[in-house]
């Protein structure tokens, strides 16, 4: 039996699909992204005659974009997808109007911005964020990033070396109780019972071993987002109702017009393409 298709199931055929039956009707541009969560944050910030196709992963953005090259549609076509750690693995025959977000996905553009500040103003409390700025000695801010950038350089390491699935890799599970801190350890040693390195000492090692970098290059958004969410929960929330979904739409919404034109994206989109595309639909 056929499964239903939804944003995450999709072929790179049925995009094709997709395109093609939307073209009937509609003479503008396609911004093929990877996934719902791409599509909330550029409805708003789209140009006009610009329809967003979600594409179920960045995988299928960029064999679709690589179908259509000698299509006619190819010319109306950008893929936009998360830059992730392409810096360190580059992807091959990548095509030339498959653009990347700032370092490294859309979550961690919106981190670095005001959104993050707004966020706290709704969700944290002010003698919270205080304290616990006083006890580390950082901000919150960077507090995110810094753990963050643990996770990461593990995903990479493993990217690097072994390359084994680290899905179930989530920082909520090794918070430390009541506390908004991380028991590091055991990420190492979860990490290699799934295979990354033989032992804890050599996983750190291949961490160690990796090249320096503008540090948000080793965050992954979803991490930096769960990392926060369990700030929210822990030492920095008024004591609402907080998880991944609800920061992550705070943060979309919060960041500001000027801000998102000064980002690589956006700086590539309109390079690419006018932003008045000449069509009135």
């Amino acid at each position: 039996m056929r499964v239903p298709m939804n944003q995450w199931n999709k072929s790179v055929g049925d995009l094709i699909a997709e395109i093609k039956m939307m073209q009937t009707d509609f003479k503008g541009f396609f911004w093929l992204v990877e996934g719902p969560s791409d599509i909330r944050f550029f409805e708003c910030r789209r140009y006009k005659g610009v329809a967003l196709v979600a594409a179920g992963g960045k995988a299928n953005v960029i064999e679709t974009v690589a179908a259509l090259r000698q299509d006619p549609v190819n010319s109306k076509l950008i893929g936009v997808v998360d830059a992730d750690v392409d810096w360190l693995k580059p992807i091959e025959n990548r095509p030339p109007n498959i653009l990347s977000t700032d370092p490294r996905d859309l979550e961690g553009l919106l981190l670095r911005s005001r959104a993050l500040d707004k966020l706290l103003s709704e969700y944290a409390t002010p003698q919270k964020i205080d304290t616990f700025e006083a006890k580390i000695g950082n901000t919150v801010r960077e507090y995110i990033r810094s753990i963050s950038e643990k996770f990461g350089k593990i995903r990479a390491a493993n990217l690097l070396h072994n390359d084994v699935s680290l899905k179930c890799l989530k920082p909520q599970n090794f918070i430390i109780s009541n506390r908004w801190a991380y028991d590091l350890e055991r990420v190492y040693e979860f990490c290699v019972s799934r295979g990354v390195a033989s032992t804890a000492e050599e996983l750190k090692t291949l961490v160690a071993g990796l090249p320096s970098t503008d540090p948000w290059n080793y965050v992954r958004g979803h991490d930096a987002v769960g990392i926060l969410t369990g700030g929210l929960m822990t030492e920095l929330g008024r004591g609402g109702r907080i998880d991944n979904s609800r920061v992550e739409s705070a943060l979309r919404i919060g960041m500001e017009d000027e801000e998102y034109k000064l980002s690589s994206i956006s700086q590539q989109l309109s390079n690419w393409h006018p932003t008045d595309t000449g069509v009135n639909y």
